[in-house]
């Protein structure tokens, strides 16, 4: 059994799958655009959260006890802060949730002094190794 189209019906197939096509694409198209204000709303997020992050690992470094410890390993804490500057912002989030996680542990008398010392010395020279590294 043959399906057999006039002329005119062919024509009106092929404009109506040509017009679905061209439809599809458009609508394709304008979901990816990014409008300036969203890309602007998305750096002013990150930007946030990397100073959020900074300040959280810059705020452990500088506690009285951390400072302790970094000054018995002979670790500059200006060196780590200047580390810590140029860490990426996945690097850093990273860090700054390692660091509070340490500060409520040591807070909640989870972690001895002794303990913290291992943790803050194996903490900066992870920053320092993560530079060096990234330097190379």
């Amino acid at each position: 059994m043959a399906f057999r189209l006039s002329g005119f019906a062919r024509a009106l197939v092929v404009c109506s799958l040509v017009f679905v096509l061209v439809s599809q694409q458009g609508l394709i198209a304008q979901s990816q655009v990014v409008r300036p204000s969203e890309l602007k709303d998305a750096i002013a997020k990150a930007t946030v959260a990397r100073q959020k992050n900074l300040d959280q690992v810059r705020s452990f470094f500088s506690s009285k006890p951390v400072k302790s410890v970094l000054s018995k390993a002979s670790i500059s804490s200006d060196r780590i802060d200047r580390a810590v500057s140029s860490m990426s912002a996945d690097e850093l989030a990273k860090l700054a949730q390692r660091t509070q996680k340490i500060q409520s542990d040591f807070a909640a008398g989870s972690l001895s002094n002794q303990e913290l010392t291992y943790v803050v010395i194996a903490l900066a020279a992870a920053v320092l190794v993560l530079i060096v590294v990234a330097a190379d």
